[in-house]
């Protein structure tokens, strides 16, 4: 019924350049990988890493105690510039004690609510040591840092990416995806209001004509994409990654470049034809 009304809902959408047409017509390949082999589509398992580490300020801490039993305990923490944790730990805890017997641990985080909590989890691993600065931790408290020299990333959206190691030096050299605080706003904002634009988009996407789109709600957005939940007549419901034809640069340009892609998906849809350009006039050709 949605996807009816979209189709007669259809808008008149302005007429884009020739050859950024043709480009953005052609479908580009589902992501899994990093790359389609025309440039990258996807954020890479370090960079999710970050982003998911990042949007997080709790996880749970898991040290071995002196006994040599595990322990997995709640613990607050922000980030420095490196990206390591900086845990706050209360003093004299079970697990400060056990950090004094091992040094080494993880620091398991996810999001705690959607649409963020769809990226998945990440083990962050290293050593911890007391960080500088003491004198700004709350009294009865510590502060921990703990050096990531690896991560493990547990994907969500993308869920062929379970348990796949990170190392340090590409967990600390990657970045956080720079839309990371406004996806939420976006996504709400795409589903709720333009609806319609979504469903085109994905249609396009997967090569079927709109009316066979039965549902499509946009999970997540980065820099470089979206993932989308979809389901077309005929096919099982599945997650589906509609890389964006050059990487975003904020959230405004986020939003051009998905209205881009929807007046290109409605002129498939349509299949519609601009009409040629005129041709230049020869200077001097009037005199």
């Amino acid at each position: 019924m949605q996807s009816q009304q979209l189709l007669a809902a259809g808008r008149s959408r302005p007429c884009l350049g020739v050859a950024l047409r043709q480009q953005l017509r052609k479908p580009a390949l589902l992501c899994r990988a990093n790359s389609n082999g025309n440039g990258v589509t996807c954020p890479t398992p370090a960079e999710t890493a970050r982003t998911v580490a990042d949007l997080c300020t709790e996880g749970s801490l898991c040290t071995v105690t002196a006994d040599g039993l595990p322990l997995a305990v709640p613990v607050a923490y922000s980030l420095d510039a490196a990206g390591n944790p900086v845990l706050q730990l209360v003093a004299g805890s079970a697990e400060a004690s056990a950090l004094q017997a091992s040094r080494r641990c993880s620091l398991l985080v996810q999001p705690a609510s959607f649409p963020a909590r769809s990226l998945g989890s990440v083990a962050l691993q290293g050593a911890a040591a007391a960080a500088d600065g003491q004198e700004g931790a709350p009294s009865g408290s510590c502060l921990v840092t703990l050096a990531v020299d690896g991560a493990t990333y547990y994907g969500g959206l993308d869920a062929a990416a379970h348990g796949l190691a990170v190392p340090g030096e590409e967990y600390h050299a990657a970045e956080p995806d720079l839309l990371r605080q406004s996806a939420s706003t976006l996504i709400n904002t795409w589903n709720s209001e333009r609806a319609e634009d979504i469903y085109r988009i994905v249609a396009l996407q997967l090569g079927v004509p709109l009316i066979e789109m039965l549902y499509a709600e946009l999970l997540w957005v980065d820099r470089l994409g979206m993932y989308v939940r979809a389901e077309v007549l005929g096919r099982q419901p599945a997650v589906v990654r509609v890389p964006f034809h050059r990487p975003v640069l904020d959230e405004r340009d986020a939003r051009s470049v998905v209205t881009m892609a929807s007046h290109i998906s409605w002129e498939a849809d349509r299949k519609y034809v601009p009409p040629p350009l005129p041709t230049p006039t020869p200077a001097g050709s009037n005199n």
